[in-house]
């Protein structure tokens, strides 16, 4: 007998909502969200295919786009902090147009795979054929080259994951382009940090003395099949039809192909102040990935030119909201009045002192020329695989404290 509850007649994308509280008093409509879900419940379809150290949930991204509908099957949504594509995750399940925008071209990559409607069994047979040439390599003469480590190789991997790596890396380089092929290289660099000697789910990579090191080609072949089986998922339940595509570029500097959108809603999450710069974070994908760059990004290196958010130095915090202030700019002169601009970010502290960002970037943006129009405080747990802090904040009481934040603006 079937059983349809409204439990599973729930899309999966809407199974975890953020539950919402007002706060009462307030000028502004004033709200605290919280989500309570193991990351492992909010990765899911092609969320977990490629794992982004950040502070913005799946669930976060779907809640804003819930929040404010596109006015016409012409309106797009941007991310201009893209990340690993999950506000375009999250748009494209909506059947909403989507575009982003990242300086790092691994992010992009992501993003584009995430969102793509591709050929699975393409995808089988590349595999199939990657793993057949792999078993080649490793029977014929032995190459005194694979055992030659670079003191990072030494560092970070043993010597047989080095030596797998640089087989799988030297068959997809000489593997004809193609949206398959994204999708292996994705699988790829997803796998890098669980074959290193470093602690998986830290997220500045460190080494692990205990760990169990994976050895390469089991975990690249289980990758492949996760991503398949997720990406089916997400295909059955989305439009192909639906635009979603990351561009890589700098922010500060909006491409064309931007421009020309009518951008009715933009979604941002910019590194948090003094939490940490990602070209550190993902220094191990980039190690294996340089050669691939070439093929996926306008510019060798671009990524080093990231917004710096680490360490909340005078210098370094006088950049961050120069970089907030310029990239708003843009966004604003490429809408229209009455969209919409929702930014998640959050407060730090530097030496023991609050830098209140929240009430700096509130202020910036309303300089530029938007309203304020809500203003949402969450509490996530960030600790014990759950998007929260370990006691859950009020800020009911707490209202002069450090906060986390999605702070809406209208123009």
């Amino acid at each position: 007998m079937f059983n349809l509850s409204s439990e599973n007649l729930t899309p999966i994308y809407q199974k975890f909502p953020p539950l919402i509280e007002e706060i009462n008093g307030e000028e502004i409509p004033t709200f605290q969200w919280d989500i309570p879900y193991t990351i492992k419940d909010i990765s899911y379809l092609t969320h977990s295919h490629y794992r982004y150290y950040g502070k913005f949930p799946s669930v976060l991204a779907g809640k804003i786009i819930d929040l404010f509908p596109p006015k016409d099957k012409n309106s797009y949504i941007l991310d201009n902090f893209c990340g690993s594509g999950t506000t375009l995750v999250e748009a494209k399940l909506r059947g909403i147009n989507s575009v982003g925008l990242d300086i790092n071209w691994i992010s992009a990559l992501a993003s584009n795979v995430k969102t793509k409607h591709i050929n699975i069994n393409k995808i089988r047979n590349l595999h199939d054929s990657i793993l057949f040439l792999y078993k080649q390599y490793v029977s014929k003469p032995f190459d005194s080259n694979l055992d030659v480590l670079t003191s990072f190789e030494e560092k970070w991997f043993v010597p047989e994951n080095v030596k797998d790596l640089k087989i799988l890396q030297n068959i997809l380089l000489n593997l004809e382009a193609s949206d398959e092929l994204d999708f292996i290289v994705v699988a790829f660099l997803g796998i890098i940090r669980r074959v290193s000697k470093a602690y998986d789910g830290e997220v500045r990579p460190h080494i692990n003395k205990e760990k169990k090191v994976r050895e390469v080609i089991s975990a690249f072949s289980k990758k492949i099949n996760d991503m398949i089986s997720d990406h089916i998922k997400y295909m059955d339940i989305t439009n192909s039809n639906t635009f979603a595509t990351c561009y890589v570029g700098n922010n500060l500097d909006l491409p064309d192909t931007i421009k020309e959108k009518n951008i009715y809603l933009v979604i941002s999450h910019p590194p948090y102040l003094n939490s940490f710069n990602y070209s550190p974070i993902f220094s191990l994908e980039l190690y294996w990935g340089k050669v691939f760059e070439k093929n996926y990004s306008p510019l060798v290196s671009l990524y080093k030119e990231e917004m710096k958010a680490h360490p909340a130095s005078e210098s370094i915090t006088e950049q961050y909201f120069n970089h907030l202030r310029d990239c708003y700019t843009q966004t604003f002169n490429i809408q229209k009045n009455g969209d919409y601009l929702a930014v998640v970010i959050g407060d730090c502290t530097r030496k023991g002192e609050l830098i209140p960002v929240l009430k700096n970037t509130q202020k910036i943006i309303e300089e530029i020329g938007y309203k304020t129009i809500m203003l949402n405080y969450r509490t996530t747990h960030y600790g014990l695989g759950k998007y929260a802090y370990k006691h859950r904040a009020d800020y009911h009481d707490d209202i002069n404290g450090k906060k986390d934040g999605i702070l809406i603006f209208q123009k």
